[in-house]
């Protein structure tokens, strides 16, 4: 059985879509809780914005690997057999670095400056 081009293209890039997600998420989430003084909270201590943020990269990443390891096996190969699983994997760890990369910034520099 021979898998469609679009549904082995979007299960390599599945890591890159979800950082992409995350991404917007992120920066729309913040944005929006910048504009609104009245929904700069803390919660223990730290604020709202590093919860949600740590808490959308935990999952993001969590996506990342239930896909990855899901799919690792059901991959079809091109060409050669070895191609698409290690490109997605690939795409994946790299997605996963894009995303720890991206919320660091959220624990070192005040939201709302």
């Amino acid at each position: 059985m021979t898998a469609s081009f679009t549904r082995v293209f979007l299960l390599m890039l599945s890591g890159p879509i979800i950082w992409a997600g995350h991404f917007l998420f992120v920066y729309s989430f913040t944005g929006i809780v910048c504009a609104r003084p009245s929904f700069q909270v803390e919660w223990m201590g730290i604020s709202i914005t590093v919860w949600i943020v740590s808490i959308a990269a935990l999952l993001s990443i969590a996506a990342i690997g239930a896909i990855h390891v899901r799919m690792r096996k059901n991959l079809p190969s091109a060409g050669d057999p070895h191609f698409v699983p290690a490109m997605t994997c690939m795409l994946a760890l790299l997605s996963v670095l894009a995303i720890v990369w991206e919320t660091l910034p959220a624990f070192v520099v005040p939201s709302c400056a």
